[in-house]
């Protein structure tokens, strides 16, 4: 009887977290994503700049292109796709560009890691996230160098 109840405090508190937006919600099945934003090399628009939605997985498991695209003239973008996976998603920004790159081979690479909460259930996305405008001029943690996108 000390069991149940534990456990039934257990369950309690886990749903008040979840409620609480504390532990995001877990999806499972067919989710999108869709992000926006607007890139910028100095104070010139970024056109032209390769941006992918992806869902980050791990292990021998490639990634999931959601979407991926060029900047338009002014350096905005717009992004969405969905996939069915057996756990929630795990949305990533990456962004390859030669800004600021002097003579480096290759393309400098971003890779942001995007907020749960914008993960809609079902194919069409009901919320974006407008990551706003971004300097590519800009040195980033983690940045890396990629030949092959």
């Amino acid at each position: 009887m000390r069991a149940t109840c534990l456990l039934l405090g257990c369950v309690a508190g886990l749903v008040t977290l979840c409620y609480a937006g504390i532990i995001p919600e877990q999806f499972t099945g067919q989710q999108s994503y869709k992000v926006t934003g607007r890139l910028l090399c100095g104070e010139t628009p970024a056109s032209n700049i390769r941006v992918k939605l992806v869902d980050d997985d791990f292990g021998p498991d490639p990634d999931d292109d959601l979407q991926s695209g060029y900047t338009n003239d002014e350096g905005y973008f717009e992004l969405s796709g969905d996939t069915t996976e057996l756990t929630t998603i795990d949305p990533h920004l990456k962004i390859y560009h030669d800004c600021n790159d002097g003579i480096a081979p290759c393309q400098r690479r971003w890779k942001f890691e995007l907020p749960n909460h914008y993960i809609t259930k079902g194919n069409k996305p009901h919320n974006t996230l407008d990551i706003g405008t971004w300097n590519l001029e800009a040195k980033m943690p983690g940045e890396s160098h990629d030949c092959i996108h």
